[in-house]
Order: structure tokens, then C-alpha cells, then sequence
């Protein structure tokens, strides 16, 4: 077991894989006695259950290009990240696909990300139908496609990162809860980690599910759903080879490949609020029916397949779906990173180095975060949807 120091530059909660990738950037950075406290082990919430895409186009250009960003990484890591991990990047390509009645806003979206060079291109049914053969597109009008996009292994990423920090001078400590962050007026001093009190001017939460227990005793009100989500395994036929990755706004279904002749499916939104601590981690058995026959709606093939459970995980989830990331200014030296509503695994290489630079110097060059401040809640100023086939919004340009 690693020792708890007493004092730090910089004190993360959480080890999912942003606390990860800041954790990484810093220590890349010489930020000082950088230490990260997760509860259990590294991946072990949300992060270890994530399907992992890894893609780059987004309706809002602030994601598209983090995520850009991200999967550059992805597709770089020895030569970007160095070190021995490896974060099982598979490029398998991603489709999106729109019926008639979003296909404007997809055309609309993807022509956009274009321009910021997000590598995504518009295609028609047939040209799907061409890409894979056993795909149904009776009842899609348009589809984006990104060659370069695919999955990771999420627990590998994380774990990736972590190693690298560490091997710059990073402390990781596991198995210990963050009880609360500590303030001297309005300013942070630190964390109390299991009653022993851990110094620091800077506290990052990156504590996702768990991020608003933190923040609460310190007037700081976010509002955050557990959100269950599941993930069925389908064994492919016989002639049924890997496919790429599929985001189905038709079916709002999404599947990609996973090793061997499996697929992963699942659907776009789940309303299932539960405890994070004590939830059903397996696969609901009317929820294999239900994935069965949506899978088999888009892959005829499928009624041979064969299903093969699955498992279920939580989203962190804030009323807009999107991030409170940066600074919380109530607090000098409080800054966030959670609520990504399930989108954020992607992102988390760049955003590590987002939020590092405004860590260290007030400012990321080149973002603005002031979008993903937590007082917009409060607001009524909510980030809206950035899916595929989004409809336009001004701050979509943001």
C-alpha cells in the first residue's frame, strides 16, 4: 500500500479516467506532488463499464474537437503518451445513422465538424449497404462515417494513464475514500481522506457519481442521476465478420464489435435511477429480448445469432447531459471534471489536457469552459444536446 502524504500541489478525486488523464497531464507538466485518491481501484466505476468509443464528430464544436484531439491520441498513444500501456485502440471505423426526419440536421452537423477537420464523411444507404452487407437501410435516409474511429479498452486506458503519471512522479493511492473537501473561507486547504487530513491549494473532483456529496457541504448544489445502463453480448453468425461501430438514431441503438464474433448492443437512453452503491451490475432478461430483436431490425442475420448476457453500468448524469468542468470560483483552487452522462471516456485524453492548463494558468489556450460551469443549473442556461443528428443550436458553435 502506498502512504498517504500529508501535503500536496494538487489533490484529484477519483481514478476513473479523467482523474487519470489529469492526473497524466500534470505530473507531464511538473506540476509538483500531484496525488490521486480513488475509493477503490483504478476503473472501478463507471470508466471499467464503458463501451469505450472512440469517435470524433459531434454537433457542438467544442466536443468534436476534444474528441478529435482524444483520438489522435488514441491512434498515437506510444508516440504521444509513451510508456509501457496500451489502450487497446481498435480502429473499426463508426456509422451514424439518420432517418429522413434528422437526416438534414446529421448533413447539417457533419459538413460542420468538416471544417473543424473532425475526418467524418456523409454517405447513402447504399454506400452503407456496400460497407456492410448484412445491414438492413430500408429506413435510413443518410449516414456520417468515420474511418479512423473505433473503440479502446476502457480499464486499460485508465490504468495506461495512471502508469505514466506515476512513472513522472504522480501518487496514486487506492482503496481510500475522500471524505470531504476542505475550505478556509473561500479558499480550498485540502481533503480529509478517512480522517487523516491531506494539505493542498488545489482540489479537483473528479469523483462522478459521487462528485455532488463532495460538493454539497460546500454550497455547491449539482444535481446528479445515477443512470443504469445496459449492454447485451450477441455472438455473430457465421459469415457475419466485424463490423464497424454503429450509432443508430433510427432504433436509438449502439453497437460495436467486440473481440472474436461478439457484438456489444445497447440503447441510446436509459431513465433507470439507482443507488450507485448497490445497484444490479448484471443484464435485465427482458432487456436481451428487447436488444435482440432492435439488433436483428438492423442485421436480419442476427435472428441466427446467439445472445450471450451482458452487463450493466452507471452514467453519471447532470439535467443538460454534459460536464461541469473547470473552475468552481466560489472556491479558489476548487476545480471539476464530472457528469459527462455517459459520453466522456472518449474525451478524457484531451480534456486532461484542458483542464491541467487551466489548473496551472488560468486559461486553456484555445477553450473556453465557461459553457460546462456548474451555476448554469441554476441558470436555466443548459448545454444542449450534441448527438449526431442534434438539432442546430448557437451554442453549438462555442
Amino acid at each position: 500500500m502506498v502512504d498517504v502524504p500529508r501535503s500536496a500541489d494538487v489533490v484529484i478525486v477519483g481514478g476513473g479516467v479523467h482523474g487519470a488523464s489529469l492526473a497524466y497531464h500534470l505530473a507531464r507538466k511538473k506540476a509538483g506532488r500531484v496525488v490521486l485518491i480513488e475509493k477503490k481501484f483504478i476503473a472501478s466505476g463507471p470508466t471499467g463499464r464503458s463501451t469505450a468509443l472512440v469517435r470524433r464528430f459531434y454537433a457542438m464544436d467544442f466536443f468534436t474537437r476534444t474528441a478529435s484531439a482524444a483520438a489522435d491520441m488514441f491512434a498515437h498513444w506510444k508516440d504521444v503518451i509513451g510508456g509501457d500501456g496500451d489502450p487497446g485502440f481498435q480502429k473499426v471505423g463508426l456509422l451514424a445513422l439518420a432517418g429522413a426526419d434528422k437526416a438534414t440536421h446529421l448533413r447539417h452537423n457533419a459538413l460542420q465538424a468538416q471544417k473543424l477537420g473532425a475526418g467524418v464523411t456523409l454517405i447513402s444507404p447504399a454506400d452503407v449497404k456496400t460497407l456492410v452487407p448484412a445491414a438492413n437501410v430500408d429506413d435510413v435516409a443518410l449516414a456520417s462515417y468515420e474511418a479512423d474511429s473505433g473503440y479502446a479498452d476502457p480499464s486499460s486506458t485508465a490504468n495506461a494513464l495512471v502508469n505514466r503519471a506515476r512513472e513522472l512522479g504522480a501518487t496514486i493511492v487506492q482503496y481510500r475514500h475522500v471524505d470531504a473537501i476542505r475550505a478556509a473561507g473561500d479558499k480550498v486547504v485540502g481533503v480529509t481522506s478517512e480522517g487523516i487530513g491531506i494539505d493542498a491549494p488545489v482540489v479537483v473532483n473528479c469523483a462522478g457519481l459521487w462528485a455532488d456529496r463532495l460538493l454539497r457541504p460546500l454550497g455547491i448544489e449539482v444535481s446528479i442521476r445515477p443512470e443504469r445502463h445496459l449492454m447485451c453480448f450477441f455472438r455473430r453468425p457465421r459469415g457475419f465478420d466485424v463490423h464497424p461501430a454503429v450509432a443508430d438514431t433510427v432504433l436509438m441503438t449502439y453497437m460495436r464489435p467486440e473481440h472474436g464474433d461478439l457484438t456489444i448492443h445497447g440503447k441510446l437512453s436509459y431513465d433507470e435511477i439507482v443507488d450507485p452503491d448497490h445497484y444490479n451490475e448484471g443484464v435485465d432478461p427482458d432487456q436481451i429480448v428487447t436488444n435482440a430483436e432492435l439488433i436483428a431490425q438492423r442485421f436480419p442475420v442476427m435472428e441466427h445469432g446467439l445472445a450471450m448476457g451482458g452487463y450493466s453500468g452507471l452514467y453519471d448524469a447532470t439535467p443538460d447531459h454534459h460536464p461541469v468542468l473547470g473552475a468552481i470560483p466560489e472556491y479558489t483552487g476548487l476545480f471539476a471534471d464530472f457528469g459527462w452522462s455517459g459520453h466522456g471516456f472518449k474525451h478524457s485524453p484531451a480534456i486532461g489536457d484542458i483542464l491541467s492548463d487551466v489548473i496551472l494558468h488560468g486559461r486553456a489556450k484555445d477553450y473556453d469552459l465557461a459553457a460546462f460551469r456548474w451555476t448554469r443549473f441554476r441558470e436555466h442556461d443548459l448545454v444542449p444536446s450534441a448527438r449526431w443528428t442534434a438539432e442546430p443550436h448557437p451554442k453549438h458553435r462555442l
